[in-house]
């Protein structure tokens, strides 16, 4: 893994002087150990190496084609770059080092943009191609967004990085907040591509190639997750059959992803997902180290869990417990490494156990995008059970909900645990359409109405912006469970859950693998019937016949728990001196962004546990984080 950036300025302009040396030491976590700046007249690349494939200097980027033509700085693993290297040499190509990147140079020079589509990894790329007497850039993101990618443009000058914080040092750049995207943030807890937080950058859509050439730019789609509905699954197979090719798959994509020269290892949870990996990452390295983290509140710890999986398949492993005072020592470093806000509160020990691991190895592996293709979230489930009333009139769910949502408010000491849930599940029932329905479930999950949520905004929208609108209008008649693979697939799992692991793995120059999207496992996913998915209220439901031939007993078997934290506490606690100093009426005032009485008002429910208001009150804490800290 690595940083990459670069600019191209308008021929009559010089950029100002050491720019690019200053835009690339600001990513020195991604790349500790090289960094390579090539800066001809008004155009320039950089990049900070992490040394994962051929160490030597050769390797080392940018790197230039033998005829000079062709320069690129890339960010990623290319898993099939020794099958494309075989079939270029047989082509005709030659080769002067052993790693991915040259193997992409040849194949742009050979195939052009089509390239990309060949490519089974995890990358985003810069290439700059003066084949034609000026440079023509062409920026270039993986199939689901797993490496960042940003970029400017505007009056012929583009500047691009795989953070948005080299980019604050260029000068034609606003440090405006896109106010638009503040309402979507606090909801989703996230930023949607291809917004950014910046009101002037972008960022690359997953599964496309930015063309920029003489001050214009070209957006194409090389790949679009609507591909995975279209496969059929063959007729006449048994379960036991799509287990057995699914046992035989993930085999060879753990193989093929372990491929590294430095030391390598797993993220373990004890989940369905990495344990997997590990079953798969033993049989390919028998000394294959695993990592947990735990908490000391037993509800929330995972680790006994994580704990039989290595001692089942013997991995040496490594378990860190950490409670409060250790979210608490990290917490202000989080706006230092998520260079635009990002409101998963499993940031925190996402970096804890990247920074734990990278004392022994270079490279993870992580469970990322299993629960998406698999349907292992229990947000899916709910929403396919939501199909079976659907076809109920809207005032007659409304009715039936107002009325049973008034006898659990009327329960003597306020309703338990068991009936908030159902509350929760009363208030689905009344979503007036399916885009509603949908935006529940993603990013800050709660029954807070967005009236309110947008009232928190100083600024606040003149209607609610239409949450997943867009999204789901491309699908076209795709059946709701393709709706619901396809909504978590283009904005959640790219957005929140690959976000925080490429910046908390990277904050240490970790590189951060996910086996579960190579390319040959979302390709099975697509061929695989629903019912082997969820059947009934089993989630996930081959993956755990899987893991019962090799770990029978409760692993298998045990409920979902998530990589959660104890938030709703914590900030009650030991982290609600971060309410007093972020969301202090006069600051916010101030500041402009936020209403201060509608802020305090969600601040003084939950401290006094009348509501749990966690994901938001987290959402709002991150963004004065983040805006404190690039002094926006």
């Amino acid at each position: 893994m690595c940083g990459i950036d670069g600019f191209a300025w308008r021929p009559d302009e010089t950029p100002p002087r050491d720019l690019l040396s200053r835009m690339t030491q600001r990513m020195h976590h991604r790349g500790p150990d090289a960094q390579g700046i090539c800066e001809v007249a008004h155009v320039g690349l950089g990049h900070r190496r992490l040394k994962i494939i051929d160490l030597s200097e050769a390797a080392n980027q940018p790197m230039t084609s033998q005829d000079g033509q062709l320069s690129i700085v890339f960010n990623g693993e290319i898993y099939n770059y020794r099958e494309l290297r075989s079939r270029l040499e047989e082509l005709g190509h030659s080769f002067r080092t052993a790693s991915d990147t040259e193997v992409i140079i040849e194949a742009f020079k050979r195939w052009g943009t089509e390239c990309f589509r060949m490519l089974n990894g995890i990358f985003a790329l810069a290439l700059c191609d003066t084949r034609s007497g000026r440079p023509v850039f062409h920026l270039a993101r993986d199939r689901f967004g797993t490496k960042p990618l940003f970029f400017a443009h505007r009056e012929g000058r583009l500047a691009f990085a795989s953070e948005l914080k080299p980019l604050l040092d260029v000068p034609w750049i606003s440090h405006d907040v896109d106010r638009d995207v503040l309402f979507h943030y606090l909801k989703f807890s996230h930023v949607p591509t291809p917004r950014s937080i910046l009101r002037d950058v972008r960022q690359v859509r997953p599964g496309t190639w930015v063309r920029f050439d003489n001050g214009d730019a070209r957006e194409e789609t090389y790949w679009d997750p609507a591909e995975m509905t279209r496969a059929a699954p063959a007729p006449g197979r048994t379960e036991s059959d799509w287990t057995d090719e699914l046992d035989s798959l993930l085999r060879r994509v753990v193989r093929r992803q372990m491929v590294s020269d430095v030391p390598l290892g797993c993220l373990l949870s004890g989940g369905i997902d990495s344990s997997l990996l590990a079953m798969a990452g033993v049989a390919a390295n028998p000394a294959l180290k695993t990592f947990s983290i735990g908490y000391k509140e037993a509800e929330f710890d995972e680790t006994p869990f994580a704990r039989e999986v290595a001692q089942a398949f013997g991995t040496q492993h490594h378990e860190l417990i950490v409670g409060p005072a250790d979210m608490l020592a990290l917490v202000r470093e989080v706006p230092v490494h998520f260079d635009q806000p990002l409101a998963d509160p499993t940031a925190l020990p996402t970096m804890l156990v990247s920074r734990f691991a990278r004392q022994q190895v270079t490279v993870v592996m992580s469970g990322d995008g299993g629960d998406e293709l698999f349907f292992g979230y229990t947000f899916q489930r709910a929403l396919h059970q939501l199909a079976a009333i659907s076809w109920l009139p809207g005032p007659l769910r409304r009715g039936a909900c107002a009325a049973l949502d008034a006898a659990l408010a009327a329960i003597p000491g306020g309703p338990g645990p068991q009936a908030q849930k159902l509350r929760k599940a009363l208030q689905i029932l009344q979503f007036a359409n399916e885009g509603e329905m949908f935006a529940y479930f993603i990013g800050t999950i709660g029954p807070m109405p967005l009236g309110r949520l947008a009232g928190l905004l100083a600024d606040p929208p003149l209607r609610t912006p239409p949450m997943l609108a867009e999204i789901l209008s491309g699908l076209g008649s795709v059946s709701r469970d393709q709706k619901i693979e396809q909504v978590f697939l283009r904005s959640f799992l790219p957005d929140t859950v690959l976000a925080k692991t490429d910046r908390a793995t990277m904050a240490y120059g970790l590189e951060g693998r996910v086996p579960f999207l190579d390319d040959e496992m979302v390709e099975f996913s697509s061929r695989l019937p629903f019912d082997l998915k969820l059947k009934g209220t089993v989630m996930k439901y081959l993956p755990r016949r899987l893991l019962e031939r090799h770990l029978p007993g409760r692993i298998s078997k045990r409920r979902k728990q998530g990589f959660s934290v104890p938030m709703r506490d914590w900030l009650r606690r030991e982290l609600r001196p971060l309410l007093e100093e972020y969301l202090d009426e006069a600051r916010l005032r101030r500041e402009g962004y936020f209403h201060p009485a509608h802020v305090r008002a969600l601040v003084k429910e939950h401290v006094g546990a009348r509501a749990n208001h966690q994901h938001v009150l987290w959402s709002l804490i991150s963004f004065q984080m983040w805006k404190e800290h690039y002094r926006i």
